[in-house]
């Protein structure tokens, strides 16, 4: 077989190798011609998968080890007769925690509490459970949107996105869809966003046009009363540089970029191929040892100072942040080089579970909220 895969798909070259001819390309450039002649294609989300990319080739399979699907023209695979699969699920665990550092962050550095805040989750799939979940476990009340679950009578309490839109913390955790009853294009937009009232964090990390840029900019620009993070982007990687310079944390789509969410989409998308093709299983992740795998914190802190010097220690938010903000004042092709190089350079991240924490003081409710963010504490 040949098999050309985004070399940003980490150890796909040693999972598929045994298979075939594997072909490492930059994702944003891969082309008809790259692909011509090629049997399987592996894709992330930069790469647009459609009739101009595949016409006329040998594809017969395609493979997006991501969660997202909006950069793939499924129908058009399906009516070309191409087996299609994604990797839902891979990254959630990574995307939850980057929720949990953005808020802990901003509300220890403002001097605000977990407890009796309300807290606005729009989409309860794999992210958005966990979100809810964690941030039950922080103290606060949790109110959850999603009408397609609340259309099947999914056993869950579910609010109107009004009332979600209210709460103190309001994070996305959706597709993108451009049409229909279930459109998330531009959910919020000028009439939405005055919903969200001043002092509220306002987080995405689902899709960029999730968010429609410009009205989020006015918003920041004239009252300046919401804390935004965003990992997201309208036109990534050309992404607006004001908007960038005015939020609290900017990112370059990584909130899933953890070492376990990116190997859990190739194990997944390896994991299918062989399955389609009836191939034997025979790969498994390489996980590196972690150095530092033990924090000692004294836990007679608030939960917030806790959790905020764990954070600090463990995924430092604030890091990736000052990096992408690094590109405020570069040209537009500098700019778009930069965002496109974080992400293929990005270190090393790994994700709460593989961390112990030594509490020095016996608080029974810190020690219950750390287990539930899958710390190992003794």
């Amino acid at each position: 077989m040949k098999i050309v895969a985004d070399e940003n798909i980490p150890q796909v070259k040693e999972a598929f190798e045994n298979f075939g001819n594997v072909i490492l390309q930059d994702g944003r450039k891969i082309s008809n011609k790259d692909v011509i002649d090629a049997d399987v294609l592996l894709v992330r989300s930069i790469t647009n998968v459609n009739g101009s990319l595949l016409k006329n080739s040998k594809v017969k399979f395609v493979a997006t080890a991501t969660i997202g699907t909006d950069h793939v023209d499924t129908e058009y695979l399906h009516a070309s007769n191409i087996f299609f699969i994604d990797a839902k699920g891979c990254n959630a665990f990574s995307v939850a925690e980057y929720v949990v550092c953005a808020v802990t962050d901003l509300f220890s550095s403002n001097g605000k509490k977990f407890s009796g805040k309300t807290f606005g989750v729009v989409g309860y799939g794999n992210i958005g459970t966990k979100v809810a979940r964690f941030a039950n476990a922080l103290g606060f009340n949790v109110l959850i949107n999603d009408p397609p679950l609340q259309r099947i009578n999914y056993p869950q309490t579910f609010h109107p996105l009004t009332d979600v839109l209210n709460c103190d913390v309001v994070t996305f955790h959706v597709p993108l869809n451009k049409e229909g009853v279930d459109k998330t294009l531009h959910m919020i937009n000028n009439e939405t966003l005055g919903l969200i009232r001043s002092g509220s964090v306002l987080i995405n990390s689902s899709r960029g046009p999730v968010v429609q840029n410009e009205i989020l900019k006015e918003r920041i620009i004239k009252k300046k009363n919401l804390f935004t993070v965003l990992d997201v982007w309208e036109n990534e990687p050309n992404i607006d540089s004001e908007l960038l310079s005015l939020v609290d944390f900017g990112t370059p789509h990584i909130a899933g970029y953890s070492l376990e969410g990116k190997l859990n989409g190739t194990l997944i998308i390896y994991n299918k191929f062989c399955e389609h093709f009836n191939f034997t299983q025979n790969w498994v992740p390489n996980y590196p040892s972690i150095v530092n795998k033990v924090t000692e914190i004294n836990s007679e802190k608030s939960i917030e100072e806790t959790l905020q010097e764990i954070c600090s220690k463990i995924y430092d938010i604030k890091k990736d942040s000052a990096e992408l903000k690094s590109s405020v004042n570069f040209d537009d092709e500098k700019r778009k080089k930069h965002f496109d190089e974080l992400r293929k350079n990005y270190p090393i991240r790994r994700e709460f579970n593989n961390y112990t924490i030594k509490l020095s003081g016996n608080d029974g409710k810190v020690k219950q909220i750390l287990s539930t963010l899958r710390f190992k504490v003794i």
